[in-house]
């Protein structure tokens, strides 16, 4: 079986939808001839991967992107006969390969992925008339399409998409990444890097973008520590709000409570989540954009780790709120001091929630598993997979 995967990202590039589409990759290939067509980016090896890595050089033009893209897909289905497509965002990889559809490639199968955030837009856009037209054409001919959770299911619905047409399945961890605990010694390495001795620490790790919510963490620090003096907040990951958040914390006092870990890379990640003490991530819908679901949580529980997240898109399957975290209204900086607070200073709810996780990690969410019943989907299988408890 021969599987072409289309995905505006790809490590070492960060972002949900390209660890989703390397975690496809690395499982699919084991039984079939996999290829992936990405933006090139640099430190990009693939060496020991059983799948090939084709780049699309980049470019800051949308045209010139698209034109380059769909030119990469006529040039691959020439050269070879795929029985799946897999496209992982249908505007910015979907609508490059209804262009080469339409100057005459044919393809045996295409499958869309759904993440949530991508979709959101059409609902809430003041083009939406257009833009769903656009989404209407680029999707139509989709054999599939795979909603990344229930939430993502519940957006195609209101965008009219009949039910029998998705396949719903929750996002993964991979658990050979996060489930052999960092050592004291690799630990203290952290903390000295990070300035941390002696912390109880608050972890988020994500793309430094407004509507992940750390901007709602540093306006609650005044609040947690009032009550956990020795609390600090460490971020880890880069972005357009670097500067501005740098200058929230200055502005409200807490700039020596807060740490800029910036990219991490992936060999590293899973000690950062063991150096925590809680995970926080207050989501929140902000420009129609949102957190289709949130693998970042699922990693923290991965380790063992309670989950603060906002209520609201997919976060809400990716915490169980009272059980393996709690949830809160991200634009209420009590509630998100009050949550963190509550698993800094209960060391036995902290230790339940984080085990409950990492349980329901490990029986439910193993990428393994999911890329199994995805791939089935794409050939040919209707039956949705059991929901996510």
């Amino acid at each position: 079986m021969k599987i072409l995967i289309l995905t505006p990202e790809f490590p070492p590039q960060f972002g949900g939808i390209g660890t989703h589409c390397y975690e496809m990759a690395k499982h699919w290939s084991r039984d079939a001839d996999v290829t992936v067509l990405a933006p090139a980016a640099g430190g990009r090896t693939g060496a020991d991967e059983r799948f090939g890595v084709v780049e699309v050089r980049p470019t800051g033009s949308r045209v010139a992107r698209l034109w380059r893209t769909e030119r990469e897909i006529r040039r691959l289905i020439a050269a070879d006969r795929f029985d799946v497509v897999y496209v992982a965002h249908w505007r910015t990889c979907g609508v490059a390969f209804r262009l080469a559809c339409a100057r005459g490639v044919d393809t045996l199968r295409y499958v869309q992925a759904i993440h949530g955030g991508e979709v959101l837009y059409l609902l809430r856009s003041r083009t939406k008339v257009l833009t769903r037209r656009l989404f209407q054409w680029t999707t139509g001919p989709a054999d599939r399409l795979v909603a990344l959770g229930e939430y993502q299911a519940e957006l195609l619905e209101q965008l009219d998409v009949a039910r029998d047409r998705v396949f719903v399945s929750p996002e993964g961890v991979d658990m050979s990444s996060f489930q052999r605990p960092a050592t004291e010694d690799v630990l203290t390495g952290l903390r000295q890097r990070h300035r941390l001795e002696g912390k109880r620490v608050i972890l988020t790790v994500a793309r430094l973008v407004p509507h992940k919510g750390h901007d709602m963490v540093i306006r609650a620090l005044p609040e947690i520590l009032l009550r956990v003096p020795d609390a600090a907040y460490l971020i880890v990951g880069s972005g357009m709000t670097a500067d501005a958040l740098r200058s929230l914390a200055d502005d409200l006092g807490v700039a020596e409570q807060v740490r800029f870990a910036g990219f991490v890379p992936d060999h590293e990640l899973a000690s950062h989540y063991y150096l925590c003490d809680v995970f926080v991530m207050p989501s929140k819908e902000l420009n129609g954009d949102t957190e289709g679901f949130g693998i970042v949580f699922a990693e923290a529980a991965a380790c063992g780790k309670p989950t603060v997240g906002g209520r609201t898109g997919g976060v809400v399957e990716a915490v169980q709120d009272g059980r393996t975290g709690l949830l809160v209204e991200p634009n209420s900086t009590a509630a998100i001091a009050d949550a963190v607070v509550t698993l800094l200073t209960d060391e036995s709810l902290a230790q339940r929630m984080g085990e409950a996780g990492r349980r329901r990690v490990t029986e439910r969410m193993q990428y393994q598993d999911i890329a199994a019943s995805i791939l089935s989907a794409c050939r040919a299988g209707l039956a949705t997979p059991q929901g996510v408890a």
